[in-house]
């Protein structure tokens, strides 16, 4: 599966931010979104680039921490 992302990137709370957006292929169905996260911070470290930063905890969807809005 293909996806394009259009994540709110900012250096810091002062600095300004801006909507970057990411295209990525060979996306598995089966996939979490913090596991397509990492699929993408691996694609943007092999070209140099800021990872882009999230929490995250336990990892298996029970205390929460890794909560977050999409399309909204």
């Amino acid at each position: 599966m293909s996806l394009t992302l259009r994540v709110w990137r900012q250096k810091g709370p002062e600095e300004k931010g801006h909507l970057q957006t990411y295209k990525l292929s060979g996306i598995s169905t089966d996939m979490s979104f913090l596991e397509m996260l990492d699929v993408l911070n691996e694609q943007l470290i092999e070209n140099g680039e800021e990872p882009v930063a999230f929490d995250h905890d336990c990892r298996e969807g029970i205390c929460g921490a890794c909560g977050m809005m999409i399309n909204g």
